[in-house]
This record gives structure tokens, C-alpha cells and sequence, in this order.
């Protein structure tokens, strides 16, 4: 290794380490230091602004001190700091002055996919020609792609609606049940939730099964299930983008 290799890993270990950053670098420690605290608050910024609802449901203190508690152990592995975050709702899971509100993690999680979804590669308008052209007995074999800002979760906790709560909506009674939460842009990033027959249907198609093997999931759920309502309505957000 390098002498520059070596300098810069000391830099970067300083960072968090005091004494370490004393003995690396003598006088220099305390301009060391406040390069660190920037880069601190910098990343609980980052934090603040792709966690909007979890900011909301905690308060900017409490936020702010949880966000500073994982940015300290958690380095950021991109210069786009919009990336900066995937691990949160894991390390929320576990701090423990948040075990009272045991939904903030998926709401956390979904924060995340919303965040996602915003800066998600674009995509072309479904192929609807590609999809006529399929001979009728073949249709139950078709896999649908889904959109790269399009994302599914599932949690025991009505997560959808309350991100919708938090858009100005109405807080839900939080003994409602889990949901499955949609999530896809249109010219901005939507969540809705989705019953279970439709909820079924999606993830066995997000899964990668075929049109048939999700009809007969969604059926299972509810034979009242309408298929061609929810499966244009999918099409139309741009949930999927392509068959094959």
C-alpha cells in the first residue's frame, strides 16, 4: 500500500475516532473534526429528506438524533448521497428508544421506495400492440415486467394508508391490519394500498409467475376479483412495462 492509500484510510478512520485522528494528525485533528461533524449533519440531512414520513411521525428531534446515531456508524459508499440511506429501516428496527412505534421500520422501508421511485430510470409507455398480438391460448404463459420505479411491500402494519394520511389525508386506527402498499410514478412517485385479491395478483406477478398462475392466486383471495379493471388500471400507472 501506498503512502497516499495509507493517508487516506487514516482519514477516513479518524473521522470517527478522536484519539486516532490526535495521533494521525497532530494539530490538524480539531479542522479533521469539524469536517466530520459536517459531513455528520450532512448525512442526516440526506436522511431527512428520503425519510419524510418517519420524519413526521417522530418529531425532527427524535429524528435528528436517530439519523446522527446511524450516519456515525454508517459511511456513505456513493458520492450521490441521494443513495445514502438503504440500510435505515433496518437500524431503526433495532433502536431501541424507537420499540414503542414498532411500524416505523416498514413505514421507514416504504419512505425508501418512495425515495426510490422518484429517482428510478425512466421507461417507455406499455406495449399494448405486443400484448394484442399474443395468440389467446398463450396469454396465461406471459410474464409482465415490471417498471424500475414501480415497487411492492407488504407489512402487518397499514403502511399505505398511512403514507396517505401524511399526503393530508386521514390517520388510520392502528388496529386496521397489514397492507400491501404499491408504489409506481406516473409524473410523481404514488402509493395506494392494495386489497388482497389485487395484492396476490401483483406480487405473484412481481414474483416473475405467469398471467394464469397470478389470476389463480387473486382468485383464491376473492373470487369476485376483477381481473381486467385491476390489470388496466396497472397498465395505465405503468406499474409493468413490457411482456415477454
Amino acid at each position: 500500500m501506498n503512502r497516499l492509500s495509507e493517508l487516506q484510510d487514516g482519514f477516513i478512520a479518524a473521522q470517527g475516532d478522536p484519539e486516532l485522528a490526535r495521533q494521525l494528525f497532530g494539530a490538524s485533528a480539531r479542522g479533521l473534526s469539524a469536517y466530520a461533524n459536517n459531513t455528520l449533519f450532512n448525512r442526516a440531512d440526506a436522511l431527512a429528506e428520503a425519510f419524510p414520513i418517519v420524519r413526521r411521525l417522530v418529531g425532527d428531534d427524535f429524528f435528528g438524533a436517530m439519523a446522527r446515531a446511524f450516519a456515525r456508524g454508517t459511511p456513505s459508499t456513493s458520492g450521490d448521497l441521494n443513495r445514502y440511506g438503504a440500510t435505515f429501516p433496518d437500524f431503526i428496527a433495532g433502536f431501541a428508544p424507537a420499540a414503542d412505534l414498532p411500524y416505523l421500520a416498514d413505514a421507514a422501508r416504504l419512505d425508501w421506495l418512495v425515495h426510490l421511485a422518484y429517482y428510478a430510470a425512466d421507461a417507455g409507455p406499455f406495449d399494448f400492440a405486443a400484448l394484442a398480438a399474443v395468440d389467446p391460448a398463450q396469454q396465461a404463459e406471459l410474464v409482465f415486467i415490471p417498471h424500475p420505479a414501480s415497487a411492492l411491500l407488504t407489512s402487518p402494519w397499514p403502511i399505505a394508508s398511512l403514507w396517505l394520511a401524511h399526503q393530508g389525508g386521514e390517520f388510520p386506527a392502528q388496529d386496521q391490519g397489514g397492507e400491501t402498499a404499491l408504489v409506481w410514478r406516473d409524473h410523481h412517485p404514488s402509493v395506494r394500498p392494495l386489497a388482497p385479491a389485487e395484492a396476490a395478483f401483483v406480487t405473484a406477478l412481481y414474483d416473475g409467475e405467469p398471467l394464469g398462475l397470478a389470476i389463480e392466486a387473486a382468485f383464491a383471495q376473492d373470487e369476485t376479483f376483477e381481473l381486467g379493471v385491476s390489470l388496466n388500471r396497472l397498465i395505465a400507472d405503468q406499474v409493468f412495462i413490457t411482456i415477454r
